[in-house]
């Protein structure tokens, strides 16, 4: 599924706004020299298959127990060979600057803002459990016919979904969870209760008046 991720994030407005802000110097590079989508996949590979499974580079790349020059030295020791110039140079300037703990919003960023230049739409669907890929591509031919643009659909996993789904296209957000639907359920019974306690308590006032 294209733009999967299952990555576990936590919302910083200020590590957003760094993200973008470096995603769009990485994308005038990599279109510079005509290598966007090399790039790109290279990036998300060093994401998910780097960052998020292996702790001793994890650390050894976004951390800050090693030197800037240490940590340079481990980029060209683990990548120098295996990734193009153009993001080896780009993630060796993201460190100088400090901010290497910022790769996964840098890459959502790019991701991000390429998919809005090709025309491409990118919703998250957000579930209790893996999204089987059956599921998924039904959701993204619905999706694509509904919104009349192509659909790039990223998953993510959210226990606390319980079961359904929730959907965020742009600023909008389709909550069409389990969770939800129990919020709703439990907010109606609230004020069921709420006008029940009134009515009795009134019906009381009343008969001690009359």
């Amino acid at each position: 599924m294209a733009g999967t991720s299952s990555d576990k994030q936590t919302f910083d407005l200020g590590r957003q706004r760094i993200g973008a802000v470096y995603a769009k110097a990485l994308l005038g590079a990599a279109d510079d020299a005509g290598q966007t989508d090399v790039v790109l996949e290279e990036f998300g590979s060093l994401i998910h298959d780097v960052v998020n499974q292996r702790e001793d580079l994890h650390h050894a790349i976004t951390g800050s127990i090693l030197s800037e020059e240490q940590r340079i030295a481990v980029l060209d020791k683990a990548f120098g060979d295996k990734m193009s110039p153009v993001l080896l140079t780009f993630l060796k300037v993201v460190t100088q600057h400090e901010r290497q703990d910022c790769l996964r919003e840098i890459y959502n960023a790019a991701v991000k803002l390429n998919n809005e230049r090709l025309g491409l739409v990118e919703v998250t669907a957000k579930t209790a459990s893996e999204l089987p890929q059956e599921l998924a591509d039904n959701l993204t031919a619905g999706l694509k016919a509904k919104l009349g643009r192509d659909v790039v659909l990223k998953s993510e996993i959210d226990p606390s979904v319980i079961g359904g789904l929730v959907l965020y296209v742009g600023d909008t957000v389709f909550d069409g969870s389990v969770a939800n639907q129990l919020k709703q359920l439990r907010q109606k019974a609230l004020e069921t209760t709420a006008q029940q306690a009134k009515a009795s308590l009134e019906r009381f006032t009343n008969s001690t008046q009359s």
